[in-house]
Parts: structure tokens; sequence; C-alpha cells
């Protein structure tokens, strides 16, 4: 049966959080313990994601959330990418071994920090009644008493654009005010997606565990100087979803024996010497040594992705601090049972639910 990961915790022996309802029916969630480390997972009846309808996605992004939350309140928990599936305990002790470098740097790093969401909205409909008055705008209306048709429709569209203009000022002054603000007492900041014309910002705030209170008090310092303006609502605390999420990933053995035998290695490298390789090929095929056709921007352009493949794949096999003393298998049958772990900032955020 497969196994749904949902975060890496720092832990030594095996634990149980409780049921999720992932699935069509309750699940244990429980950890697969690898040396110092953990991954939280429950067993998973259900179809591939990518075939699940939108309310289908929605419930299980929601139970995930849920027990990546209540894990939260024992352990500080490194967020697995939702939708994370592996066959069995097997691969999972794999995924953690062969990440167990970078996972641990970062949980190390996430220790004793939570993210915090701050959203804010405004009333539109005032806002624009407000914009309407301003006197550029208000010239514009009254200009097309008179005009004809055509010219009444280039006059709206100009009105328009001027109006855009002055919400995303308006936006932008109180988005600013408010990040700075609050910026003290983050580690770090990330803007998330505006998803209304209603929503003036929607941030998330990467802050450490002892300096919340603090944290709390600035924002209802601000909600209260912008009270007839904009309203926020605070999200949290949530693990660090917007600044370190753990994607894992399975290589595709055809394209690294492509690039092996592109970079012209043998059956397993070293660090440096697939440096070397690409260094090599790299000048043979720079345009600058083939001025007199077009062959070079391509060769060169297929020997860096090649290079790079092979790098990411190296790396997410590294276990020690030192990657030139490490072999890497480039076998297919090795490379079919290997996994690249990436701890990534994600582009699109995971919305939080409240704390």
């Amino acid at each position: 049966m497969r196994k749904y990961i949902y975060g890496v915790i720092s832990i030594s022996k095996p634990v149980t959080f409780g049921q999720s309802l992932l699935s069509s029916s309750p699940e244990v969630v429980y950890t697969v313990v690898h040396r110092d480390l953990a991954c939280v997972v429950s067993n998973y009846r259900g179809g591939d994601f990518a075939s699940l309808s939108k309310e289908e996605k929605l419930h299980c992004l929601m139970a995930h959330q849920e027990v990546i939350e209540q894990v939260m309140k024992e352990h500080a928990i490194l967020p697995v990418k939702f939708g994370t599936l592996v066959d069995d305990e097997d691969e999972i002790r794999r995924i953690l071994e062969q990440g167990h470098k970078k996972l641990t740097q970062t949980l190390d790093q996430m220790g004793g920090v939570v993210e915090i969401e701050v959203a804010a909205t405004w009333d539109l409909k005032k806002v624009l009644e407000e914009i309407g008055s301003e006197e550029g705008i208000r010239q514009l209306k009254h200009s097309m008493a008179g005009k004809s048709a055509s010219e009444i429709l280039e006059t709206q569209v100009n009105a328009g654009k001027l109006v855009k203009e002055s919400l995303d000022r308006r936006r932008e002054s109180y988005c600013s005010q408010t990040v700075q603000s609050l910026a003290e007492a983050a580690l770090d900041i990330q803007p998330n997606t505006l998803v209304t014309d209603e929503m003036v910002m929607n941030v998330a705030f990467l802050i450490q565990r002892e300096k919340q209170e603090e944290f709390d008090n600035q924002v209802r310092w601000i909600n209260e100087a912008f009270s007839d303006q904009i309203n926020f609502r605070v999200i949290g605390p949530l693990p660090p979803y917007s600044f370190s999420t753990v994607e894992i990933k399975r290589p595709a053995p055809r394209k690294i024996e492509e690039a092996r035998q592109l970079l012209g290695l043998g059956t397993d490298v070293s660090d440096k010497e697939l440096k070397e390789a690409y260094r090599h090929l790299a000048a043979k095929s720079h345009p600058d040594a083939h001025l007199d056709d077009d062959s070079g921007d391509k060769q060169f352009a297929e020997v860096r992705e090649a290079f790079v493949l092979l790098r990411d794949y190296c790396q997410g096999q590294s276990i020690g601090e030192d990657m030139n003393s490490q072999r890497y298998s480039l076998m297919p049958e090795d490379v079919s049972q290997a996994f690249l772990v990436e701890i990534k900032r994600p582009a699109l955020q995971i919305a939080g639910s409240s704390g």
C-alpha cells in the first residue's frame, strides 16, 4: 500500500499522531524513522492526485495541513510538498538517507521558528468611490459631455487606467507601510498571491516563536492605525510552508544515461570528474570556438543541460560533507532506485488555516 508523506521531523524513535482523513477512511499517522530523522506518513488508499476533482483535492489539502499542524504542536516539522506519494517504507528510508544532510541542516535552521501569514482587505466599493472623486478622474468624467460614442469609449478607457493606477498606488502604500512595520520582528518575508481585488496584502513572515507575542502586538497596533481603511487577519502559527518545503523527485534513468554518455563519463563519477568533463566539453563546444557555423550554441546548451542534470543528481545523493570524496553510481538500475530531495521556497504558497 502506498505511503503519503506529510513532513520530516528530528526524532529517533517511532511515534504516532492520531489519524488522517486524507483517504476515504481514517488512517493512522505515524513515523518511519531512519537514523535521527523521520518522515510523518500514513497509508493512502485514494487515486492519483492528478485524477482527483477540485473538491477532492481541497479535502486532501485540508487533511494534509491538519496533520502537519498537529505534529507541529510537539515537533519542529519540515513540510513535504502536498501530494507526495511513495510505494513503501523502504523508499521512505532511502529518501531520508539520501536527503539526510539537506534535511538536517534545514531542520536546524527552522527549529524554533514559525510562519505567520498576515492578510489585509479593504472595502473595495468605498475605495473606488474615493478614487472616483479624485480631481483627474472627475475632470475626465466631466469631459465626456457632448462627445461622440467613440470618444466617450476612449475617455472611459483612460479613466479606467487612472483608477487602476490609483488603486495600485494605494495598495502598494498600505502594504509597504505594514511590511516595514512588521519586518523588524521577522527573520524572512514572502509575499503571497492576492487572490481577489478586495485583498490589499497577503504576506508570510518567518519569526522566532519567542517573538510571536511581540509580532501579534505590532499587528494589532497597525490594525488600529488603519482601522478606517483596511482590516487585518492573522493566520498561524504555521509550519514554514512559504519558506522551506521538501520536494521529492525520481530522476529519469534514460536522461541520466544520455547525459552521462554526452559528457563521456563512466558508470560512476566523482564531483571533481564531473566538473572536469564539463569544463573540457564546454570549452570545445563554446560558441566562440564555432564562429564559422551555428552549431556552437546548440552544442554548448546541450553540454550545459547535461552537466546541470548530473550535478543535481549527484548533489541529491550526497550523504557527507565532502562531495569530492564520494562516488556516485550512474548505472540505470541504481538511478531508478534513487530520489532527489530538494528544499524549495514554493512559488505558489499553500493557504494556511487558523492556528
